[in-house]
């Protein structure tokens, strides 16, 4: 085949469009798998997230870290991060136990910045709630618990009968004692039953009142003083008050929030058995 003849061929084949695309996608095959070899991908961090993370465990662990451990700490952060991007290509951020987490976080972004009551919005708030901070009726007693849950001996029974103090009362029978101070009818109803704190509360100052039988033994207890129920003036609770006011707004704060979220949004819920 001629010289000529060869060269004829080739312009000829320069002229084909089909092969002018054929060239032109090799071209763009190659610099995409060129570019696709190369390319990676971007973490963008807050060096002040990770100053904050290593914040939180020199305040956990009460000591200082040393360079070593920050460096691990960090790396492990980065490492965190990186599964992070990972996981939310995967589409892994879809699970419930994610939704709820994100849903309180959010939660509390909306509530934040909560301003400080004045005085006026903390007195209100204060006789708006009256009976919340009225105390229960409550006493102070000892409590004697004997080892054994069988009878006591008759000088044990005549000794509590009389009153008697209870190291006196350990002087018959094995057991300890220890003073129960400041307790309501509600908080001997959760110690042992409804049925003893009733009994006890009825008890005369001196008295002992038992047994109550447990897995430690027979429980008395003595009435030694009693509290009636009391309203503290709000100048005793402030710091309870200020911070029920604040509890209280942040609700109502994240609560509007949402209201407007849910003014956004148009919720369609979609009958699964009326499809099939």
């Amino acid at each position: 085949m001629s010289t000529d003849q060869n060269t004829s061929r080739l312009q000829s084949l320069l002229r084909e469009p089909t092969f002018h695309f054929f060239i032109m996608a090799l071209v763009i095959f190659a610099v995409y798998g060129i570019s696709s070899s190369t390319q990676e991908n971007v973490l963008e961090l807050d060096q002040r997230e990770i100053d904050a993370r290593l914040f939180m465990q020199e305040m956990a662990s009460g000591q200082a870290l040393n360079e070593e451990q920050r460096e691990y700490l960090t790396s492990a952060f980065v490492e965190e991060q990186i599964l992070v991007q990972e996981a939310l290509k995967m589409g892994l951020d879809n699970d419930a136990r994610i939704h709820d987490i994100l849903a309180q976080k959010m939660r509390h972004v909306l509530s934040g910045d909560v301003i400080q009551p004045s005085q006026e919005e903390l007195q209100t708030f204060y006789e708006s709630n009256l009976e919340r901070y009225r105390t229960l009726p409550s006493l102070d007693a000892n409590e004697i618990v004997f080892d054994t849950r069988e009878e006591l001996p008759v000088e044990v029974s005549n000794a509590l009968a009389s009153g008697a103090d209870a190291a006196r009362l350990l002087e018959f029978e094995a057991g300890n004692a220890d003073p129960l101070p400041n307790v309501n009818k509600l908080d001997l109803s959760n110690i042992f039953d409804d049925e003893f704190a009733e009994r006890v509360f009825i008890t005369e100052i001196g008295a002992w009142q038992g047994p109550f039988l447990s897995n430690r033994g027979q429980h008395w207890l003595q009435v030694t003083s009693r509290r009636a129920s009391r309203l503290p003036p709000l100048t005793e609770i402030r710091d309870r008050v200020r911070l029920e006011w604040i509890a209280a707004e942040e609700d109502l704060r994240l609560q509007t929030q949402i209201d407007r979220l849910w003014e956004q949004y148009s919720v369609r819920i979609s009958n699964a058995e009326a499809e099939h």
